[in-house]
């Protein structure tokens, strides 16, 4: 039997063509790149309401915050955004602010986490804590479901492209039409596969 022949027969079993595949591989891969870096790049507003809680969450992730070797980086991330936000907006910071700050994505997350495990001692750091929560607490959960709402699409495109390369694993689940013939050659069954794991988007949450 001619190989065409065989592939309509497939085809008609609802089995995919490998060039199908790789090509909707590398249309997802070539999107989720472009979501991650809009991820990266995109900012939430966490409102303060005033100087001094500000300057007693940025107090406490200098000299209080606990870490671990999983939270070591988190803490700096948000440490060091925190302080680049303060020197953009120094002169309404000193003048007149009206206790907006812009947080990237993943320290959003990040800032969510640490508050929810903050520790202390004594009634100054409780009284702190309180004011801080007070303050920030319902701008940062709004926050927080923003990114996880945003994040939706990168994940939901990430798991389509896992079951396409799960799917290329398996060759009783598709139709080989990437083979050989004559003077045509078709793409290779590792370039599906080498893309993807190219793909490390970061979600937190």
């Amino acid at each position: 039997m001619k190989l065409d022949k065989v592939m309509n027969k497939q085809k008609k079993n609802n089995l995919p063509f490998k060039s199908e595949l790789i090509e909707q591989s590398k249309d997802l891969s070539q999107k989720l790149d472009t979501l991650v870096k809009e991820m990266q790049e995109r900012e939430y507003e966490i409102n303060f309401q005033s100087r001094k809680v500000f300057n007693q969450l940025l107090k406490f992730l200098e000299k209080d915050a606990p870490w671990g070797h999983t939270t070591a980086t988190g803490l700096i991330m948000l440490y060091s955004n925190l302080k680049q936000q303060k020197q953009k907006i120094k002169s309404a910071f000193q003048d007149g602010w009206d206790g907006i700050m812009k947080i990237r994505s993943a320290n959003v997350q990040i800032f969510w986490t640490m508050a929810t495990k903050m520790t202390g001692e004594g009634f100054y750091e409780a009284k702190n804590f309180v004011e801080l929560m007070a303050a920030v607490g319902e701008s940062l959960s709004t926050a927080v479901n923003k990114v996880n709402n945003d994040n939706a699409e990168l994940r939901e495109t990430h798991a389509l492209i896992n079951d396409i390369e799960s799917v290329l694993s398996n060759p009783e689940r598709y139709v080989d039409d990437t083979v050989v013939t004559g003077e045509e050659t078709f793409e290779s069954d590792s370039d599906v596969l080498t893309l993807a794991n190219e793909v490390d988007p970061v979600v937190e949450g």
